[in-house]
């Protein structure tokens, strides 16, 4: 027998909060995932966050618990001006006041202080769906593997806060200036079986690819400022390190067969691996040869590859 809830009775749009809503107690994992959100750049889907902290079951829990914190305004959630940006069949949350102070306090910081991101960046949400999504399998990757660990992981929006500065050349030898902002940074560590006790680390800088540029800008845009960048004081400074890979993810054969060749005339051979949305999962994100490397026709895991 269907159960009818509050909303289906009154037919309440999901972005409306009940005029009085039920009390609530945050518990420990409602923090968690209050801090998750803060720490996922400010916007998570329902659905990831069903993943994370509900064992991906779906049913209606995940989805009433959210209801709840959106309702005692802990998490927000697009109004009806911008509900339409979302993407089919996706329910996004992001912090709202009562959220932003409980994660303040969780930095021993006060909401008067505190830096959070007030709205999502509407036109950009599938693509910082699709960030969430890689970061999850990286993470889970990372927890499932006797070898490798995620040490960091620096989100894009710190590069925005903070981006570094560089110079590099345009295909016709012109200087140009650019402000790097790469949808995130992330460092992996793996045992060194040549000297048995020590780690040594992989760096890759993230790019999310929606196809929503042609080819010939994404080599101008992306691949010369990426690969001067890998070589700058800026990136070592930032990183502490001199060494790194782009990692990019799009959306079809197709598509990642224009950019590796357009890359490849553009100078990133060796710098630019390239994979697709279809491949990417928790089980072959770093152990499997699903990344393939511009410059060759080689096809590597992370697992695997060299410093």
């Amino acid at each position: 027998m269907l159960l009818l809830t509050e909303d289906m009775i009154t037919l309440r749009p999901i972005y409306a909060r009940r005029a009085k809503p039920g009390p609530i107690a945050l518990t420990s994992r409602d923090k968690r995932i209050l801090e998750t959100i803060y720490a996922f750049d400010g916007m998570m889907s329902l659905k990831e966050i069903d993943r994370l902290f509900f064992s991906n079951r779906g049913g209606t829990w995940p989805r009433e618990r959210m209801r709840s914190l959106f309702a005692n305004k802990y998490v927000n959630m697009p109004d009806a001006a911008n509900a339409h940006r979302v993407p089919l069949g996706e329910t996004i949350y992001f912090l709202d006041s009562g959220g932003a102070e409980v994660v303040a306090g969780l930095y021993g910081e006060t909401i008067t202080d505190f830096d959070w991101r007030k709205r999502p960046r509407w036109s950009l949400i599938a693509h910082d769906l699709a960030v969430n999504d890689f970061r999850m399998d990286v993470m889970q990757a990372a927890v499932s593997s006797s070898e490798l660990a995620l040490h960091q992981w620096v989100p894009e929006s710190e590069f925005w806060r903070n981006p570094d500065k560089i110079t590099y050349r345009t295909r016709s030898g012109a200087s140009r200036k650019r402000q790097m902002r790469p949808d995130g940074f992330f460092t992996v560590r793996r045992p060194v079986a040549r000297n048995p006790g020590s780690n040594e680390e992989l760096a890759f800088l993230l790019e999310i690819d929606m196809a929503t540029e042609d080819n010939p800008r994404f080599a101008r845009e992306k691949v010369r400022p990426g690969v001067s960048y890998l070589s700058s004081s800026a990136y070592q400074q930032h990183f502490g390190i001199d060494y790194g890979r782009w990692l990019v993810v799009t959306t079809g054969e197709r598509r990642l067969d224009n950019l590796k060749a357009h890359t490849e005339r553009a100078g990133g051979d060796g710098l630019f691996l390239f994979t697709t949305f279809g491949q990417v999962r928790s089980a072959t994100v770093l152990a499997e040869p699903i990344w393939q490397v511009a410059g060759t026709e080689e096809t590597i895991s992370i697992k695997t590859m060299s410093v």
